[in-house]
């Protein structure tokens, strides 16, 4: 069915509203009268028209104060508003037009004059909503695809993630423990991207699937050469996730990146790769290594056994401000009871 454009008559003056009515009518538009500001803002209110035609002098609220009133509220500011009106000054027109208005018809009005620019910004107001509803539709068609890409990201970090516990067999469920004291510290720490900070902290230790397995499941210390192998996996893990040159506009990779380059450096720059210190270590940075020492420490690896919940917690206090931000273990002791029921909910099986 053919739409039929809803226009708005505003004027005080009867004559002025039957006349109007009357032509607009005949062109088979829907009319509605209203003879003060007060009715017209009510029946805008009741039904959002198409177009109003309004007049500038009526009796307690001028056609100025209604056009003001109209394009203050987001509802119906992009109505558009042709004033009518006998005033032919230009300081009034101006006033119009500041108003909100789109067009300014003089009275005595020219009946044809009035039909051709109603029809005309009917028109354009048409070609305006067409376009808003592309528009829209385009922002949620690249919205449903960014989601979809989000996604796939999520889907394959997940699985880098069960790739990299799996060729070390003793950590369990350590890289979803991980993730999950993360955010927690994170959240505490009022960290923005949540998340993508639980998703991203899952692939710290990636670069270790490039580790040779007579190394990375060694029983037993390692030499000094193996350990400077061993080192390495911060920077290979920076490296896979770095490798795509748009990784910048891929935020889940680029914050893996860097939490996996720097969850080994130290609060007072005796960690590795590059010995960063204090604030020059990213707050992701910071918060994994607290995250992933907890874990490391209360679970028995192929070189070491597991150490008790007061050992750890005795060396996280010794490490504040050495190894550890201050501020995150001061965060992290004030919340122990969370971080020990992640530890529990997600214990790895006997």
């Amino acid at each position: 069915m053919e739409y039929t454009a809803d226009i708005l008559i505003v004027d005080d003056t009867l004559a002025n509203l039957q006349l109007l009515s009357a032509l607009l009518k005949e062109e088979g538009y829907k009319v509605r009268p209203a003879n003060s500001g007060v009715l017209a803002l009510q029946a805008v209110a009741k039904k959002k028209p198409d177009l109003i035609l309004l007049d500038v002098k009526m009796p307690e609220m001028d056609g100025y104060e209604v056009c003001e009133a109209l394009k203050n509220n987001p509802e119906t500011r992009n109505v558009p508003v042709l004033f009518i009106s006998a005033l032919n000054d230009v300081a009034d027109k101006i006033k119009a037009f500041n108003a909100g208005g789109l067009d300014y018809i003089n009275k005595p009005f020219q009946f044809e004059e009035v039909k051709a620019r109603v029809a005309t910004h009917l028109r354009l107001k048409a070609y305006e909503d067409d376009m808003a509803s592309k528009i829209a539709l385009g922002i949620s068609e690249i919205e449903a695809l960014n989601q979809e890409i989000i996604s796939t990201q999520q889907e394959l970090i997940f699985t880098m993630s069960q790739i990299c516990e799996t060729r070390s067999h003793e950590t369990g469920q350590h890289v979803k423990r991980v993730a999950e004291y993360s955010y927690l510290l994170a959240k505490l720490y009022g960290y923005e991207e949540l998340e993508l900070m639980k998703q991203a902290a899952s692939m710290h230790d990636i670069g270790k699937v490039a580790i040779p397995d007579s190394i990375l499941n060694k029983p037993g210390k390692l030499t000094t050469e193996e350990w400077e192998v061993m080192k390495t996996h911060s920077h290979l893990g920076f490296q896979m996730l770095n490798l795509s040159p748009h990784a910048p506009q891929r935020p889940l990779f680029k914050l893996a990146s860097t939490i996996a380059l720097e969850h080994h450096e130290k609060w007072d720059g005796s960690g590795y790769p590059y010995g960063l210190k204090g604030e020059e270590i990213s707050v992701a940075g910071r918060i994994t290594a607290v995250a992933d020492v907890f874990d490391a420490l209360g679970a028995m690896r192929c070189y070491k056994p597991a150490k008790s919940l007061e050992e750890i917690l005795e060396i996280f206090q010794l490490e504040k401000g050495r190894h550890f931000d201050p501020d995150m273990i001061t965060l992290f002791f004030d919340h122990l009871d969370e971080f020990i029921a992640i530890r529990n909910k997600y214990a790895t099986p006997e």
